[in-house]
């Protein structure tokens, strides 16, 4: 809750509009119509609803403010309410009564009196905002008020001022009213500064205000003449500002959304009731009153009454004072049996052996239904007897230890002992006590748990746990214990015999920190975040057969294990730690890199000999069998006598002579090309592509990237025999009727891709390489294989739709020009 200056709901919007319209009017009176009697009607009349108006915003705000506010704003209602009856009185007597010559001084007391209940804001405040107003200390300071005021109203404002000193008086109410204004803003200000609360600062800082802009229209008053016009017109419209401003507060009050509550307690509306009644009928004596001993009488009267109901009041209040401290104390006594009825309940039913005993002596005073229970002993046999004498403690210098320890520092918590019962059967207990005082006497409470059980399970746990431990430690495989941290917490024998790292120089720390490389089967690192420990930690899943190399910074030897990360959770959900387990596969990964050595030198082999083939064919071979051609030929020529059958046999000899070189140029040209040599890898590939689709009816489409230039020798020798596997595939298994080879590079990489829209491969025979009975150097695996060679990566995406070989691999030179090839002549 606090000010804004601005609208906040419908209402805020009503009252500024309301406002605004009677402060228009009233300008408009007292400066357009000219008529006195008319202008002082109007005028008087709309600054009584004025008045009324902000009596209305007031309490309309004080039915949805908390407590101690609501009552503030109901006084400063109040106060604005006795505002608006002086203002009333005072139109009826100066428009309606003109022939009474007391008319003006009853309108000017209840101007007086309606800032009584501003004065009573200014009295001691509750501590919380939510609390109430001490009414009893209200009373007290308004009993001194009404002396105060009676004396003031009998010896000094008396109806015969008015009749010698009219003019004079009206200056002399002024200052007055001057005087209070700037004491009340004084007070108001001192509030607002000592306030606790932003809320009571910030309504006292607005109450200081209002009453700030009274004292200024009570100056503006005295200074303009009240017999003149101007001073009379601008005194009426300056006189309204403090109600004005009072509702701009109002409207502008910015309230919080509270349940709406009565406006004003029981008690203070009883208050009010008590005492407005008894002062209606001497009021309705004093305003119609003509002389002035009657008047004086009356005022007196009006004193006497006011002072007595006042104290009747107080004497109410008492008297609730008193019935609420008795309801007080009922409360707390019944508060108190239902908490000792609680607490008996609690005593009975307690899982928990519960005893009362004396202090020093032992002697129970009282002992539940699960102490009796335990001890085997009824609650008859407890009572009155000493645990000694019950023999309940196996140990007496035990008892005597914790007995002195409890005396010592009033309480014992989780002492075992051993328990003898009647029946002689022994239990594991613990024992807590707190000293307690009953009747003067000083004693015990004592709480004896059984954990027979728990004793029991943990005992077995600890030798199930001893035995894992045992078994962990001597295993053949590698086991290290992670926590949520991925800190090593244990490692057995094999894992510290494998690292050289012993277990109290690992424990607490990370791999990282032991200095620990972890290497891809590729060579590349692997950084913390990304080892098996880490990421099981992160992604709560287990990381399942994953081959790591481990070496440390100041070796080359590199361990290489095969293993899995198995998170464990616990109650919250949360990692609790990483089981890792792992093999060591270092003689085997040995044993693999032999075999590529190995495979890498067959198909070096392999190549050389096909290379060599080749070149025997093409260039011993095949030129022999064209000599014999030209030797038919010759023959033929020169033999003119030979018969039909002859010349057939000699055609036909030099026919099958012909396709037996084309067969062995074919032959050589598919164990080695001699383009790949001499012009590189896009010649030899644009050579066989047209030979393969005249060969198989299957048409391709070549897509070479413009200025394609050599490449080194083994991986244009890979790429063309990754080529020529894959048209073959295509040929044999795809029925395709077309097919596609792209091939790209750059300074860094090369990116091969060959594909077709046939009826795809078994993903089976991709997985298991190229099926049973293939040859190393053909095939999918002997694709794979080279690549690997190479550091390269083969990629076989295969579906209903068609099959595609992409291959990306690394340069380790940059491509060159023709000329710069090791063949190239």
């Amino acid at each position: 809750m606090g000010f804004s200056l601005r609208p906040s709901s419908k209402f805020s919007w009503l009252a500024l509009a309301v406002a605004g319209f009677l402060t228009g009017v009233l300008f408009f009176v007292v400066e357009e119509i000219r008529q006195p009697a008319t202008s002082l009607l109007l005028s008087d009349l709309l600054q009584t609803a004025i008045i009324l108006w902000a009596v209305l915003c007031s309490v309309y705000v004080a039915r949805r403010s908390s407590a101690y506010l609501r009552q503030l704003w109901m006084l400063l209602a109040a106060a604005f309410f006795l505002a608006f009856a002086a203002q009333a009185l005072e139109t009826y007597y100066q428009c309606f009564a003109h022939a009474s010559s007391l008319t003006p001084w009853p309108s000017d007391i209840l101007f007086l009196l309606w800032v009584t209940p501003a004065v009573m804001m200014l009295l001691p405040r509750p501590e919380k905002e939510s609390g109430a107003i001490d009414w009893q200390q209200v009373l007290d300071f308004a009993q001194i008020g009404v002396v105060a005021l009676t004396a003031y109203l009998y010896f000094f404002y008396i109806p015969s001022r008015w009749e010698a000193e009219g003019p004079q008086m009206v200056l002399k109410i002024s200052r007055l009213q001057f005087i209070r204004d700037a004491a009340l803003a004084s007070g108001f200000l001192i509030s607002a500064v000592t306030a606790s609360k932003d809320t009571i600062r910030a309504f006292f800082g607005r109450m200081t205000g209002i009453f700030l802009v009274a004292g200024a229209s009570e100056v503006v008053f005295l200074l303009a003449p009240y017999t003149s016009r101007a001073g009379a017109v601008w005194t009426d419209v300056i006189w309204c500002a403090p109600f004005l401003l009072a509702t701009v507060i109002a409207a502008t009050w910015n309230r919080e959304e509270e349940s709406v509550s009565p406006i004003v307690s029981s008690r203070f509306r009883t208050i009010i009731v008590s005492q407005a009644l008894p002062i209606l009928v001497p009021l309705l004596v004093l305003f119609m009153g003509r002389r002035i001993v009657v008047e004086q009488m009356t005022i007196a009267w009006i004193a006497i009454t006011a002072s007595f109901m006042l104290s009747a009041a107080r004497l109410i209040l008492t008297n609730e004072r008193q019935r609420r401290l008795a309801d007080d104390i009922l409360k707390a006594e019944q508060a108190l049996l239902r908490s000792e009825h609680m607490f008996s309940t609690a005593f009975r039913l307690s899982p928990d052996a519960v005893g009362i005993s004396t202090i020093p002596g032992g002697e129970f005073l009282e002992a539940n239904d699960s102490f009796t229970r335990l001890t085997g002993y009824t609650h008859k046999e407890t009572l009155g007897r000493t645990p000694l004498e019950m023999n309940l403690w196996k140990d007496p210098g035990r008892r005597v230890e914790v007995m002195a320890k409890l005396q010592k520092d009033s309480e014992v918590r989780d002492e075992e002992f051993v328990c003898m019962t009647k029946s002689g059967e022994v239990r594991i207990a613990q024992f807590s006590g707190t000293l307690i005082e009953l009747d003067g006497r000083p004693c015990a409470l004592v709480i004896v748990r059984d954990i027979t059980a728990r004793k029991q399970a943990e005992d077995a746990l600890r030798a199930s746990e001893e035995r894992f431990r045992t078994l962990v430690r001597d295993f053949h495989v590698g086991v290290v214990l992670l926590g949520p941290d991925a800190k090593i917490q244990f490692a057995n024998q094999v894992a510290q015999q494998w690292f050289g790292i012993g277990l109290e120089e690992a424990k607490g720390r990370n791999t990282s920190q032991l200095d620990l490389i972890s290497v891809r089967e590729d060579g590349t690192e692997i950084p913390f975040s990304m080892r098996p420990g880490p990421r099981a930690i992160e992604a709560r899943e287990p990381i399942q057969s994953e081959v790591i190399g481990w070496r440390r910074k100041d070796s080359n030897e590199i361990l290489w294990t095969l293993g899995n990360a198995v998170p464990q959770f616990g109650a919250d959900g949360s990692v609790s730690a990483v089981i890792n387990t792992f093999t060591n596969i270092t003689e085997r990964k040995q044993a693999e890199e032999a075999l590529h050595q190995l495979s890498t030198r067959l198909l070096q082999l392999q190549d050389e000999e096909r290379r060599r083939l080749g070149r025997e064919l093409h260039d011993s071979l095949a030129q022999s069998v064209l000599a014999v051609n030209l030797n038919l030929a010759q023959a033929t020529r020169s033999l003119t006598a030979l018969d039909e059958r002859s010349r057939h046999s000699l055609a036909e000899a030099r026919r099958v002579l012909a396709e037996m070189s084309r067969e062995i140029r074919t032959l050589s040209y598919l164990l080695h090309p001699p383009l790949l040599d001499e012009l590189g890898l896009v010649s030899a590939v644009k050579e066989y592509a047209e030979g393969f689709s005249e060969r198989s009816g299957i048409k391709l489409e070549l897509d070479v990237q413009a200025g394609f230039g050599r490449l080194p020798q083994e991986a244009e020798t890979a790429l063309f025999r990754i080529v020529q596997e894959s048209l073959a595939n295509i040929q044999r298994h795809s029925g395709a009727q077309t097919a596609k080879i792209q091939l790209r590079g750059d300074s860094a990489s090369v990116n091969l891709e060959v594909s077709d829209r046939g009826c795809g491969m078994d993903k089976k025979a991709i997985e298991r390489g190229n099926g049973s009975g293939a040859r190393l150097g053909v095939g999918i695996l002997g694709m794979r294989e080279r690549m690997t060679q190479l550091g390269g990566k083969l990629e076989i995406e295969s579906s209903s739709s068609g099959t595609t070989v992409r291959v990306s691999m690394p340069l380790r030179t940059e491509v060159s020009s023709a000329g710069s090839h090791p063949h190239s002549r």
